[in-house]
């Protein structure tokens, strides 16, 4: 049997013997008739004249009851064997032929129009690219944190979680006890040393009175310990006074006591210098007299004696008077020392007590600073959340976190982390179309918005260590009123972006990859 005889591609069986019919599913219009036996075992025909209508009526087939077992080394089934012609049937006129080069030119046809129409559509339709980034909504400027930068024991909780607040509202106050003691035990030693720098000054510039500051006269009205600082500095100042007028006083008698002194030795020697000259004049005349023989020698010699011990006298006068002259120099140098000695000391305690002033005026401002610090409010208009703190008492360290304030009046932004792959195609003013996933997708549309900032450089998530640019949406206006009723944009909701990009064909979306690849494709390492 041919292939066009057997379209299942079923082998033919061993023919059946004589008289049976193969069992089969053979529609009752058509007779199937089998191919005729070969020579050695089919009988030959009766040699009857054939009906002049037999060749063009069917001839009927008889059918077995039971089924007939399939040859040894054929495939088993009801039509696997070729059904075999009754006597007086003539020989089939030859098997039919159907040719396949009608539907394979049909399908190749097919198969071009359909490549070809991808291929015309591929390389002419432009597709609008974008960069699909995840993100979540933030208030502009993000939420703010409120820390205190000392820390201290909480003494009374005024806020919480939720409520909403305004800006300058008291939300926590501190205990300021420690706080207070210390500065009152720096403003004590500051008060001293302004005290004491007021009496230097005036001992300095050789004042009768000494000039305090307004702030410890001030203090001093409120403070005992401090007017009491105020006075003593004051009488001590008086005491040293008196007691460099004393000395001055003392040095200055005993210089006119030496003046005196000089005077009385003075007068001795205009005595003694008249004395010389009477002496001188004798002994001139007792000269002449003794040439003249009336004056014995003797005489010429005492007076000659008494002259050389007169002006002795009067050198040791002179001698004394210059002594004299010399310790009142003295005096009047030490009467000048002591004040300047007095100047000195003030001038150099005053150096030192700048530098101890100043560092405890520093720390007086810091304490009151701290003083001031220890209302914790809030530094804008917001909602509280994230609350830290629950009962008086509790300990808050320096810098850390206490609440959060979201604020209200601030347009949201949502902040979309794109992968550093895409950071050539980003820029600001560029379109974004956004989803959010929180919402009902069915009711919810797309809204549009713009990227108004683009991060410097990327960012490292610390726990996933994955590297992103922080980009900053801003919705368009008008974009939220398209929200369904009920629907409402909240600080932390997901949303996905996409940002537009330029269109390019779906050809060339195919092709890209193979030209990434080619292009680092026979590249020496």
């Amino acid at each position: 049997m041919s292939d066009a005889d057997n379209p299942k591609g079923n082998r033919p069986t061993q023919p059946a013997p004589e008289g049976k019919a193969i069992l089969g599913k053979i529609p009752t219009d058509r007779v199937v008739q089998s191919q005729p036996a070969p020579a050695q075992s089919r009988p030959k025909p009766r040699q009857a004249a054939p009906h002049p209508r037999a060749a063009q009526q069917p001839q009927p087939v008889t059918q077995d009851k039971a089924p007939l077992a399939p040859q040894a080394g054929g495939p088993s089934g009801p039509n696997t064997a070729a059904p075999k012609a009754t006597p007086g049937s003539p020989p089939p006129a030859g098997h039919a032929s159907f040719s396949t080069r009608t539907p394979m030119a049909v399908g190749l046809i097919a198969v071009a129009i359909l490549f070809g129409g991808f291929g015309t559509w591929a390389a002419t339709t432009n597709i609008s690219g974008a960069i699909v980034a995840s993100g979540q909504i933030e208030v502009d400027q993000n939420r703010q944190v409120v820390q205190h930068p000392d820390g201290g024991v909480v003494s009374e909780i005024l806020v919480s979680e939720g409520d909403t607040v305004a800006e300058g509202d008291t939300l926590i106050k501190l205990d300021p006890t420690l706080l207070r003691s210390e500065l009152t035990i720096v403003e004590g030693q500051l008060y001293e040393l302004m005290a004491r720098r007021a009496r230097l000054v005036a001992e300095r510039d050789l004042a009768e009175e000494i000039v305090f500051a307004e702030a410890v006269l001030t203090a001093a009205e409120s403070d005992p310990e401090v007017a009491e600082l105020v006075e003593g500095q004051r009488n001590l100042f008086f005491a040293r006074a008196e007691s460099l007028t004393g000395e001055v006083e003392q040095l200055t008698k005993r210089t006119e006591q030496i003046t005196d002194q000089v005077g009385g030795i003075e007068a001795q020697q205009d005595a003694l210098e008249a004395q010389l000259d009477l002496i001188e004049q004798e002994l001139a005349s007792k000269q002449t007299l003794r040439r003249s023989g009336l004056v014995r020698e003797p005489e010429v010699l005492a007076l000659q004696r008494e002259l050389a011990r007169l002006s002795g006298t009067v050198g040791e006068l002179v001698a004394q008077k210059a002594q004299a002259e010399g310790r009142i120099t003295e005096t009047e140098i030490q009467i000048i020392s002591l004040t300047t000695r007095r100047r000195e000391e003030a001038i150099t305690t005053l150096r030192d007590l700048q530098f101890r002033e100043r560092e405890l005026a520093e720390q007086s401002r810091a304490l009151r600073e701290r003083l001031s610090r220890m209302e914790i409010k809030a530094a804008v208009s917001g909602v509280v959340y994230g609350l830290t703190v629950f009962a008086p008492r509790s300990v808050i360290r320096p810098a850390d976190p206490v609440l959060y304030l979201v604020p209200q009046d601030r347009p949201l932004v949502i902040a979309a982390q794109v992968e550093p792959i895409h950071i050539d195609q980003l820029f600001v003013d560029q379109d974004v179309s956004l989803r959010f996933s929180s919402l009902d997708q069915k009711q919810t549309p797309e809204l549009f918005g713009e990227v108004v900032q683009i991060s410097a450089d990327a960012f490292e998530d610390e726990r996933s260590s994955v590297r992103y640019y922080r980009a900053e949406i801003l919705l368009n206006e008008g974009e939220i009123e398209r929200l369904p009723e009920g629907a409402k944009l909240i600080p932390g909701m997901p949303v996905e972006a996409f940002i537009r990009t330029e269109d390019r064909t779906p050809l060339a979306y195919l092709v890209k990859p193979f030209m990434d690849y080619f292009a680092r494709a026979f590249r020496e390492s």
